[in-house]
């Protein structure tokens, strides 16, 4: 069967399955084999539909059922095999692919995730980071829409160098909304690809700077509820704030033996990028305040629209 290539994440990877979600990060066929393979096949374990624990995850392995999608069976950091549900449409496949399968596979390969979005401003990379429902995709709409190029939304990967400051590779180019935050925005959910997961949230492409190297990131901001307000998060507080709001998937850490490796990094990153606590009131109406707040910060800071 023929494959699909793309660099993703930094990585070289080989699919069966065309994802038009990396459609930026698309390749002609590498002269070397590739780092990651994805294929359809038999999962070991496809009658996971009928277990209690739908889920088996060790370091070196994770096999998961999607309902409606099918199984999808993880291994050594290197290979993703879906084995479809019958007459499941890939569209349904794709969601479950390159979120809960890729991250699977990037832990087991001792990479360090984190769940965020990302926008580029005066060259650089400002991280928003909340529990689920947190507000982070629909902020990072309204300063899209504003010129701030988007980096990645939701699944990102993060590298320390040893010198120099720490870097975020590019993902998908998608910000998923709900219908509600699409109405502040003034945009039509008509035309845009429903999420296949929940009801009533919607796929957005957001306006993107290519999809080439990684970008140096400049500041981490988490989200929480409140009074209108930014203030800096230093030492042991920080790390403790960041751990919960940015942990990608954090039951899919331990079995794969890199949740002390994960909270090491994590205090590193905050020893070299500077952290504030973004506060606003829970209301959409809110938005457009919350982003000339920011812009204002940026600002200040002598960052350049």
């Amino acid at each position: 069967m023929d494959h699909f290539h793309y660099i993703y994440a930094g990585l070289r990877v080989a699919s069966e399955i065309e994802l038009p979600e990396w459609a930026p990060f698309a390749q002609p066929r590498p002269a070397g084999p590739p780092d990651v393979t994805i294929s359809i096949g038999h999962v070991r374990g496809d009658d996971l539909a009928a277990a209690e624990n739908q889920r088996v995850i060790t370091a070196g392995e994770c096999r998961f059922l999607a309902p409606g999608a099918g199984c999808f069976g993880v291994r050594n950091g290197s290979e993703i095999v879906v084995a479809p549900a019958p007459d499941a449409p890939i569209e349904k496949l794709r969601p479950w692919l390159t979120g809960s399968a890729w991250a699977s596979l990037c832990y087991q390969r001792g990479l360090f995730l984190f769940h965020a979005s990302a926008l580029l401003v005066d060259g650089a990379a400002v991280l928003f980071c909340s529990r689920a429902k947190g507000g982070k995709s629909t902020l990072a709409a309204e300063l899209n829409r504003r010129g701030y190029p988007l980096v990645s939304d939701d699944l990102c990967h993060l590298r320390i160098p040893a010198d120099g400051p720490p870097m975020i590779y590019p993902s998908i180019a998608r910000l998923r909304l709900w219908d509600d935050a699409l109405a502040e925005l003034g945009w039509s959910p008509e035309g845009l690809e429903p999420d296949h997961a929940r009801a009533g949230k919607y796929n957005v492409t957001g306006d993107v700077r290519g999809a080439g190297d990684a970008s140096p990131v400049r500041g981490i901001y988490l989200l929480a509820w409140g009074d209108l307000a930014i203030t800096p998060l230093k030492g042991v507080e920080g790390w403790r704030r960041f751990l919960p709001s940015a942990t990608y998937r954090a039951k899919l850490l331990e079995p794969a033996e890199q949740l002390s490796r994960h909270s090491t990094r994590s205090m590193a990153l905050l020893q070299r990028v500077p952290v504030w606590e973004l506060r606003r009131p829970r209301d959409l109406t809110a938005l457009k305040r919350v982003a000339d707040l920011l812009r204002n910060h940026w600002s200040e800071a002598g960052y350049n629209s």
